[in-house]
């Protein structure tokens, strides 16, 4: 079933968990503006690394499996590489 909203649902997982740490240790920051910049710096560094990751596999997998039909359906019917509605 989640490989039929984006291609890479272990990546989105992962960065549902990192979102979720964020929120969650959110509301210790206050009102420092130090550990705001750190807590949402390291989230879009988590974000950039699986973003960038998806992108790498998308390429490997095309080069593999490119020739496929099964696999060119797949990935025209699947849209979406990590976050769903983002294409």
């Amino acid at each position: 079933w989640s490989y039929t909203i984006c291609r890479h649902p272990n990546y989105l997982g992962e960065i549902l968990y990192w979102a979720g740490l964020f929120v969650a240790g959110s509301v210790s920051f206050g009102n420092s503006t130090v550990q705001w910049v750190s807590g949402v710096l390291g989230f879009l560094g988590i974000l950039s690394i699986m973003l960038g990751s998806s992108s790498r596999l998308d390429g490997k997998q095309f080069k593999a499996y490119g020739d496929q039909p099964n696999y060119v359906e797949w990935k025209r019917n699947v849209k979406a590489s990590v976050i769903p509605l983002l294409k």
